[in-house]
């Protein structure tokens, strides 16, 4: 399960950020996660709350904002909407040969005081 060191590192990301502003306690982390990025988002929420306790953000709610994946397939010069990985291109039918959206996995913003 890649989530929970994928939590691990908001974690430490975030635990840095507020020590470095002198902050104390994290309110709000809001997170972009592409449908293409591998990220199981239910997993993901299930882990930080795990890892954030007894840690700045213990009680930190975690937004999620999800991003559309985007293939171009270079045959047919055509950009479409993925819904996986395995999403095939809507006119040929062949696998995308780009990515160009949906493979993020960041964090946004991180709400403290």
């Amino acid at each position: 399960m890649h989530e929970l060191s994928i939590a691990m590192n908001i974690l430490s990301i975030a635990e840095e950020e507020c020590r470095k502003a002198g902050l104390h306690k994290v309110e709000e982390v809001q997170l972009l996660v592409g449908n293409l990025s591998g990220v199981d988002t239910e997993a993901l929420i299930t882990c930080l709350h795990i890892a954030t306790r007894d840690t700045l953000l213990q009680s930190a709610r975690i937004l999620l904002d999800r991003k559309d994946g985007k293939g171009y397939c270079s045959g047919c010069e055509e950009e479409f909407y993925m819904a996986d990985l395995l999403t095939p291109c809507p006119v040929c039918f062949q696998p995308p040969t780009e990515f160009r959206a949906g493979q993020e996995l960041q964090i946004i913003a991180i709400r403290a005081e």
